[in-house]
């Protein structure tokens, strides 16, 4: 969640979140914490964020970057996908998704749901040691992160360090410096 948040938003950056529990509630911090103007789309815990309720508010906000729990480990509750990329695309922004505790758990689908950022944990339904937390970011993404303003400002999360010696489409890896 940090290694994408640090690197995909930057201060003044608008970012919208579903929080329905712990975790959504968490990446509105961090969020806060970097700078980012935050908008949570709130819903009882126990309860999936509306989506109608969410895309109204990622229309109208046209963040750079949205986000929703797929599986909230404090509640257990699945938060549908339908429609949301299509509204976040819509104006511009990348969808991120935590799927710690859904990956491998149900059916993840991020390409057919649009996902552009999402991260998960080894210790929930992949039933292997924590301390692993699998990423993906799309191409998108990664053209996305290529236009930062500013340097990402973490040592050891910065994004730019991993594209240098990950598999990813050559086209998109860049020298970025300011």
């Amino acid at each position: 969640m940090e290694l994408l948040l640090i690197n995909f938003l930057e201060p003044g950056d608008k970012f919208v979140v579903g929080v329905n529990g712990v975790f959504g509630g968490r990446m509105a911090n961090l969020s806060r914490r970097l700078g980012a103007e935050v908008v949570e789309v709130t819903q009882d815990w126990g309860r999936a964020v509306d989506n109608s309720t969410f895309i109204e508010t990622v229309r109208r906000e046209k963040p750079k970057l949205a986000a929703l729990v797929n599986g909230e480990t404090s509640t257990g509750v699945y938060q549908p996908m339908d429609g949301i990329a299509d509204a976040v695309h819509e104006t511009g922004g990348l969808l991120m998704i935590d799927c710690v505790t859904s990956l491998a758990g149900m059916p993840v689908e991020i390409d057919a749901w649009g996902v552009d950022v999402a991260f998960s944990g080894t210790q929930k339904c992949l039933s292997v040691p924590p301390g692993l937390a699998p990423v993906t970011i799309s191409d998108r993404a990664v053209e996305a992160f290529h236009q930062r303003k500013s340097p990402v400002p973490s040592f050891y999360f910065d994004l730019e360090q991993l594209l240098q010696y990950m598999p990813v489409a050559p086209h998109l890896i860049t020298n970025w410096s300011l």
